[in-house]
């Protein structure tokens, strides 16, 4: 659709400003960045995977649906857009498991239940052919006590560098955007199905509460999409122990 073109343009400004005004040592040092740069990448590795985004939810399934009738899969969408352009524009091949409004289920499958359980196994399969690759999956969280709220981030069990690069993005995101989030980095179990069987290092990211009106609210503003994508691809950058040099 048009708009969603034209608000990816806008969002992609946005966040090349946002991450010039974050240009602060939020990675332990390690991120450094200058308009000057322009976002080209200096490997102290020279290791660059592919970087897999997952924005949950999509076509049949909506996810979760919050304050204003907000719906997870279109928030999912927009982050996930924002997140690519960053990782693209720092030189690394990505791709998306979804790039529209859509369930990637088996053509020919029946009813809701079966659709999702088809569409997850067909994201792990897709995940499954890139053997050297970073997962992120998007998503937001909902609960019955509006007064929840904060982003938290879950690892999967079965690669060593999973726990590690969802403390990352936990710290990074509550220093950069979130003081008073208090959550803590958890394992995902076997229901959070693609993270729990996924051998590379993989993260489900639940960047917040849209039962939470202030969740919701910030969750829905281009700017502060922006500023979390940011804190996500900055946290992905300290893990592989890489900077954005400050000259080129």
């Amino acid at each position: 659709m048009k708009w969603l073109r034209w608000s990816r343009l806008i969002v992609l400004v946005l966040v090349l400003a946002v991450a010039v005004a974050f240009a602060v040592s939020v990675t332990s040092g390690l991120l450094r960045l200058s308009a000057a740069n322009s976002m080209r990448v200096a490997s102290l590795s020279g290791h660059m995977p592919v970087i897999i985004i997952d924005p949950g939810h999509g076509g049949i399934d909506g996810g979760a649906v919050g304050v204003n009738d907000l719906l997870e899969k279109d928030i999912n969408l927009e982050i996930s857009f924002i997140l690519r352009d960053l990782f693209i524009q720092a030189g690394f091949e990505v791709v998306m498991t979804r790039e529209e409004d859509v369930s990637i289920h088996d053509p020919g499958v029946s009813g809701v239940r079966r659709q999702k359980r088809s569409d997850l196994h067909n994201r792990l399969e897709f995940t499954e052919r890139f053997t050297d690759n970073i997962f992120i999956s998007i998503h937001q969280n909902k609960f019955g006590d509006s007064s929840q709220r904060g982003t938290q981030v879950f690892y999967g069990p079965h690669h060593p560098g999973s726990e590690l690069l969802a403390e990352t993005i936990q710290r990074n995101v509550v220093t950069m955007l979130q003081p008073e989030n208090r959550r803590q980095h958890k394992e995902g179990g076997s229901g959070l199905f693609i993270i729990y069987q996924a051998r590379s290092p993989a993260v489900l990211v639940e960047c917040g509460f849209l039962s939470n009106p202030e969740d919701a609210r910030n969750l829905s503003d281009p700017q502060y999409q922006a500023q979390l994508a940011f804190a996500i691809f900055g946290s992905v950058m300290e893990y592989l122990g890489m900077q954005l040099p400050e000259s080129v």
